[in-house]
């Protein structure tokens, strides 16, 4: 396995692996297909903004991406989102590579802070996986998201880097 910076000419790759998520994994998802019908990499490819992939061989199995917040009072914040493994590469250790260089990365910006994300809280697995990485819990917002006709809620997480 390799994780690598996607771009612009990855869009292909990545738009098949979103969709496979968002429809044969939607339970885990705040996002509906529906919303994103053709999605795109949701990032700017810049060092604050960017998307990473994990390829076994040359097949993208898994990404996740991170966005430095913008305005002037948050710039210390980054959102890690769209953090997806198909289940063919699971146990494999890629959802850990991926958060992994992901705080690498978030480390060597200035002035950046802490990494948050939001996770349904019907999701014991990527909790378990974020928990080991150093995320704790800050909130959770009970009824968020509406699935399959139930109300899940879902959890706010937070991981402050070392500076």
């Amino acid at each position: 396995m390799h994780i690598r910076l996607l771009q612009a000419a990855d869009h292909t790759e990545y738009t098949q692996l979103w969709i496979y998520a968002l429809t044969e994994q939607q339970t885990y998802f705040r996002v509906a297909l529906e919303d994103d019908a053709q999605p795109r990499i949701p990032t700017r490819f810049t060092a604050e903004s960017f998307t990473l992939g994990a390829f076994i061989g040359t097949q993208l199995v898994g990404t996740v991406s991170l966005d430095r917040e913008t305005r002037f009072k948050t710039r210390h914040k980054a959102v890690l989102l769209r953090m997806f493994v198909h289940p063919a590469a699971t146990g494999q250790g890629v959802g850990k590579a991926l958060v992994q260089e992901t705080l690498n990365l978030a480390g060597n910006i200035n002035g950046l802070r802490q990494v948050y994300l939001t996770v349904l809280a019907t999701n014991p697995r990527a909790i378990g996986l974020y928990a080991a990485m150093g995320f704790s819990q800050f909130a959770q917002e009970p009824g968020s998201v509406y699935i399959n006709g139930e109300y899940v809620d879902e959890l706010q997480l937070v991981c402050f880097l070392a500076k």
